[in-house]
């Protein structure tokens, strides 16, 4: 389970860092697809399952969230002073 609560935490900033919210249900469908698979295949019960499904899309959210502030906070801090631009001088 913690395996599942790590990927899915380093997924999530993955896609917080690089796409918009849109992502995240086709993400989430694609993953719990994968995972029932997996413990279908593993042989794990049906509760262990849907248990396994709701913590991958939880933590999901959380590192796409905290993907996406990250972005913010890293882009506020290397964004300086406006540049001049050639409206302001008066041309025209």
């Amino acid at each position: 389970m913690s395996t599942v609560v790590v990927f899915s935490l380093l997924i999530g900033s993955l896609l917080g860092g690089r796409f918009r919210i849109f992502i995240l249900p086709p993400a989430i469908v694609l993953g719990a697809a994968i995972l029932g698979v997996i413990s279908a295949w593993q042989g794990n019960s049906s509760a262990h399952s849907v248990v396994m499904i709701v913590v991958f899309a939880a933590m999901l959210q959380l590192g796409y969230l905290c993907g996406a502030l990250l972005v913010r906070v890293r882009a506020s801090a290397y964004r300086g002073k406006a540049a001049p631009s050639f409206d302001s001088r008066g041309f025209g």
